[in-house]
Order: C-alpha cells, then sequence, then structure tokens
C-alpha cells in the first residue's frame, strides 16, 4: 500500500524538516483560520488559535508518530486552543467579578474593570499576596491546595487572599475618588 502524501509529512516533521511545517501550513491554514473565526468570533483571537496549533504541532513533532490522519489533527489541536482560550478568558473574567464582588461588600464604591486594569492592579501586589490571588480566581484552587504548591498553611494562603483582596479594593476606592 502506498504512503499517504500527509504520512510522508509527518514523517519529515518528526524528523525536524522546517519544510514539512510550512508544506502542512499552506495546506491546512486557511481552512483551520476559517473554522477559527466559526469558534471564536473574532479575527485576531482566530489568528492566534491557528498560530497555536501550528506551534503546539511543531513542538510536539517528535511525539506524533501515533497521528493517523493529520486533518483530524490538527482540527482537534484547533479545537483544543480554542477552549483554553475561552478558559483564559473566563479565568480573566473571573478576577474581575471576584475583586467587584469583593469590594461591594466591603461596602466600597467600584468602577467598572476592564482587564487591562485588573492586570494592571495585581501587579501592584507583592508576588505572594499575586501568585494566591491567581491560583485561587484563575486556577480555581482552594486555599488548601493552593497553600501545598506554595509550601505554606491554608490559613496563610487565605490571609494573603484577604490582604491581597483588601489592597486591591483600597486602590480601586482610591482610583473612584480621582475620577469623581
Amino acid at each position: 500500500m502506498p504512503e499517504s502524501p500527509d504520512a510522508r509529512l509527518l514523517e519529515r516533521l518528526r524528523g525536524g524538516d522546517e519544510g514539512a511545517l510550512a508544506e502542512i501550513y499552506d495546506n491546512f491554514c486557511d481552512r483551520l483560520y476559517r473554522t477559527a473565526i466559526g469558534l471564536c468570533g473574532s479575527r485576531d483571537d482566530a489568528e492566534d488559535l491557528v498560530h497555536d496549533t501550528f506551534v503546539g504541532l511543531w513542538s510536539a513533532r517528535a511525539r506524533i508518530a501515533l497521528v493517523d490522519d493529520l486533518t483530524a489533527y490538527l482540527f482537534a489541536s484547533l479545537r483544543h486552543a480554542a477552549t483554553r482560550q475561552r478558559q483564559r478568558r473566563n479565568r480573566r473574567q473571573a478576577i474581575v467579578n471576584e475583586i467587584q464582588r469583593q469590594s461591594q461588600q466591603m461596602a466600597a464604591p467600584t468602577q467598572s474593570c476592564d482587564r487591562q486594569d485588573i492586570a494592571e492592579l495585581l501587579q501592584t501586589l507583592s508576588t505572594e499576596q499575586r501568585e494566591i490571588v491567581v491560583m485561587k480566581i484563575y486556577g480555581g484552587l482552594t486555599f488548601a491546595e493552593a497553600a501545598a504548591i506554595l509550601n505554606i498553611s491554608a490559613n496563610t494562603a487565605a490571609s494573603r487572599y484577604r490582604y491581597a483582596l483588601e489592597k486591591l479594593r483600597d486602590r480601586l476606592t482610591a482610583e473612584n475618588a480621582q475620577h469623581e
């Protein structure tokens, strides 16, 4: 049985042949891009998804010996990249929501925050506080899980989280006062 063109491309790719990656890109880029637009609704995000798909293909080239269907592999990779992108977006929105919720609970006025504002605010925290906030909100970890990763007690993790949210609330309150 003759070897398929995809099988030859995959074999070359496994060997580190960048030309094979370029051929695969030329053969699949347009279809993947159109599909990515359908998955995420944004041309910029679609470009990122296609890029991530091909970077992943190149990174995994030595481990793709079991790939029989290149088309299925690429479209499954694209779908997984879209899922990861949605999860990152949801985690960022969760931070915005959590900070706003905490601010409201503490009876502090808040203004609407966008992702850039939150990213900048997070950078003002100490590394220890930023780690716990990100692990708790982005990662969805419990205090016990984050504490085990950080090699601290769960109480310390909870305290750092509380202090971090207080600092963020204070900064938001100060920004609100400046805008009034």
